[in-house]
């Protein structure tokens, strides 16, 4: 193991111990009010202020330990569904910016149910029922990060919609996501995917982040096996992931 990998182990490790602590200290205060006191509505969005943004700590710790891992060529596999898959990202997207969301997309029974609650929110979800629900092997933890970064990229810079198509067709997957934003210059599509870079500011559109992202993204596709590329889109920007999985017997 490099220096590199042992110091982001290390970093992660560091990270999550003051992010527990304060998760179970937002958390107390929600849910035991009667042992804490009870929280006016002002107190009570400050504290679920905390404890999104502690859990969105959490997440880019875990998203920088599999990328460590991806460079050094782990890949776990495992039996998943591509519903899991998705209902996971989509999940965590939501729970930093709309909990509720969060939780009736995470209850949703089938796909009708969650489309429903996915295009009152302005998503729109191209699939098939029988694709989502195939049981394939591949590594759920990285293949969930990719398409959690890409939705959290739409998010960012739409203007209103994100549009989400996923294809499973014998061993190969495709997923594509792409939002109504001002989209990336022409200029910008080779170095997009390079560590640290940023596009230039587009205005009502404030770029935020390090920079790791799309890097990191296509880090974990290809360790998958797979590719990640920036498609020419009429409107806004589309990234699609295609990689191949095994079947399960």
């Amino acid at each position: 193991m490099s220096i590199k990998n042992i110091q982001t182990a290390h970093l992660v490790h560091d990270l999550k111990n003051p992010v527990n602590i304060i998760e179970t200290g937002a958390r107390s205060l929600l849910e035991s009010q009667d042992r804490y006191g009870e929280l006016n509505a002002r107190q009570e969005k400050v504290v679920k202020r905390l404890l999104r943004n502690a859990l969105k700590i959490r997440q880019l710790a875990n998203s920088m330990l599999e990328v460590d891992m991806a460079s050094m060529g782990i890949v776990r596999t495992n039996d998943c569904t591509l519903s899991a898959v998705l209902k996971t990202a989509l999940v965590e997207v939501f729970d930093l910016v709309d909990p509720d969301v969060a939780d009736a997309l995470e209850n949703s029974r089938d796909l009708v149910a969650l489309q429903q609650v996915l295009r009152t929110n302005e998503i729109f979800l191209e699939a098939e029922e029988s694709q989502l629900n195939r049981t394939i092997q591949i590594d759920e933890t990285k293949l969930c990060l990719v398409v959690t970064n890409l939705l959290s990229n739409a998010f960012k810079y739409r203007h209103k919609r994100v549009f989400l198509r996923c294809v499973a067709e014998g061993d190969s997957i495709s997923i594509a996501v792409r939002d109504d934003g001002p989209g990336i210059p022409e200029c910008y599509h080779q170095q997009i995917f390079d560590q640290y870079f940023q596009c230039m500011k587009v205005e009502g559109f404030p770029v935020r982040g390090h920079g790791l992202g799309l890097a990191g993204a296509q880090a974990l596709t290809e360790a998958l096996g797979g590719s990640l590329s920036l498609c020419k889109s009429p409107q806004g920007a589309e990234f699609v992931v295609q990689l191949r999985f095994a079947q399960t017997k």
